[in-house]
């Protein structure tokens, strides 16, 4: 395994973000698709190398710092499935290494992957076989999905509504690692 870099913050409201920034997602701004409320907002960012190896390393670091934000059991397992989907795109596609950025504000998770390789595309239209499926559970999975392709890579980010674990549900739990 390569270097791994991680950022974890928590902000508030007073002076955050200037209006139109969105949680340090490039290229995104509020109301488009997946912007989040300039309110109180956690971020976290991993970097690792592109390789198949780490996808189970950026899930399992995703998981720890969701169930650390105290999200339900529920939504860690639907996030950690999106977010495996996208690292394996990123493995895959990219060249050299990926990103993965979480921002939960209220009850948005916004996950956002970015790798940075030209090695093919991460398509939408595929057909499906042995390969091929992971943005189509992506898009099943999630309020809203957007695929971009920037100098140097390619950005795919989702948005999940969640909730803190206890708010909707007796007895629910948090997430495990």
């Amino acid at each position: 395994m390569g270097n791994l870099e991680v950022v974890m913050r928590s902000t508030s409201s007073q002076g955050a973000r200037a209006p139109g920034q969105n949680a340090g997602f490039p290229n995104s701004r509020d109301g488009e698709v997946g912007s989040l409320p300039s309110a109180s907002l956690r971020t976290a960012v991993l970097a690792l190398p592109a390789e198949a190896t780490d996808v189970g390393v950026a899930r399992h670091w995703a998981t720890g710092v969701l169930t650390l934000w105290g999200l339900s059991e529920q939504d860690c397992s639907v996030a950690a499935m999106v977010i495996g989907e996208l690292a394996a795109n990123a493995a895959l596609y990219g060249q050299s290494e990926m990103t993965v950025r979480l921002a939960q504000e209220h009850d948005l998770l916004r996950v956002c992957v970015t790798d940075s390789g030209a090695r093919g595309g991460h398509s939408l239209r595929r057909e499906p076989g042995e390969h091929g499926r992971g943005l189509a559970i992506v898009r099943a999975l999630a309020d809203s999905m957007e695929v971009t392709r920037e100098p140097g890579g390619w950005r795919v980010g989702a948005v999940l509504r969640v909730t803190m674990a206890g708010t909707h549900q007796r007895g629910s739990r948090a997430c495990v690692a």
